[in-house]
């Protein structure tokens, strides 16, 4: 299984411990790779830096993002592309999930949302769901 994660479903994952746990071991034995490009990667981190959200995650599970989950994450270079989202924020996750072949864009962004997007991506095999779907989806897999 191939997914994009959109930052706010990473930050999710890492500070809810009963879904963490799935997604954690999930992604740690390779059940899923998480696709993504560098300008999308950077977002991550600087997102993880946040203070706000640093406090919310524990020291220890920020170092396995840094030291092992990141250099997980398969990189893919988008061609640039015409906006396509309201937020053009979110243009570079569209286009990490159609460059990078994925079967999932997990998000809960209500910009990525739009039937538009939805169904552009749906022509494409890319389904769009949330955190804690891709949660039950590994559970009811494994």
């Amino acid at each position: 299984m191939r997914i994009v994660l959109d930052t706010n479903q990473l930050v999710a994952a890492l500070v809810r411990p009963p879904e963490l746990a799935t997604f954690l071991m999930a992604w740690a034995s390779a059940r899923f790779t998480v696709i993504a490009s560098q300008a999308l990667v950077d977002e991550y981190l600087r997102v993880l830096d946040y203070p706000e959200i640093s406090t919310l995650i524990p020291a220890e599970l920020r170092r396995t993002f840094h030291t092992h989950l990141l250099h997980d994450i398969e990189l893919v270079e988008p061609a640039e592309t015409s906006p396509i989202c309201r937020d053009p924020d979110d243009d570079k996750v569209i286009a990490a999930a159609i460059y990078g072949l994925v079967d999932y864009l997990v998000t809960v962004d209500k910009d990525l949302l739009t039937h538009d997007i939805v169904t552009m991506l749906s022509r494409l095999g890319i389904k769009i769901i949330s955190g804690d779907a891709l949660i039950y989806l590994l559970d009811q897999s494994h």
